[in-house]
């Protein structure tokens, strides 16, 4: 019989997604091998050993170019994300980025760049994009049914002080961050 446990991966942030996939990692009957890196290397070791991560580290990289992974989960502030993506790619690991996967087009561009280079798997973790309940409501949109759209609302589930501190890591990031209250 095939071992089903042969993925190695290193989540590269230990915040509250990075802790979230760290978790859902731990418990998937595929997985073999956990490296944790925050750039607090003492929530790196805390999230490990909440997990049972075999290796945590405060150096991004010394997690990822581990010979044990294949795959980066990066959890990092928003702001940081070009960095450990890109040494993953260059390393040929398979990269899943939380949204958004750059702050800026050149970065984008030279992220996918990287990519195609190393014919690299990257995806971008858009939470809710393909639930069934927006599949259904884009749907819907597109077959016209629900009218011309005029305007839309939305709730955002964070705090606001999580919102908040958003917009503090990266004003730059939305046009409104530069108006976010201190």
């Amino acid at each position: 019989m095939i071992d089903r446990k042969q993925l190695g991966i290193a989540v590269v942030g230990a915040g509250r997604i990075g802790s979230l996939r760290a978790g859902l990692a731990a418990g998937h009957p595929a997985v073999n091998f956990i490296a944790i890196s925050d750039a607090d290397p003492a929530r790196a070791r805390d999230l490990a050993q909440r997990i049972g991560a075999q290796f945590h580290s405060g150096d991004n990289l010394a997690a990822i170019s581990r010979p044990e992974v294949n795959a980066v989960i990066v959890a990092t502030s928003e702001g940081e994300h070009l960095r450990p993506v890109m040494q993953a790619l260059e390393l040929g690991k398979t990269v899943l980025v939380e949204k958004p996967l750059a702050l800026t087009l050149s970065e984008a561009d030279g992220i996918l760049a990287a990519a195609e280079k190393r014919g690299a798997n990257l995806r971008v973790g858009y939470s809710r994009r393909y639930k069934e309940r927006y599949l259904i409501a884009k749907e819907q949109v597109m077959q016209g049914r629900v009218g011309r759209i005029v305007g839309a609302s939305a709730r955002v589930y964070n705090s606001r002080s999580q919102a908040l501190a958003m917009l503090k890591r990266n004003p730059g990031a939305t046009p409104v961050g530069s108006r976010a209250r201190t």
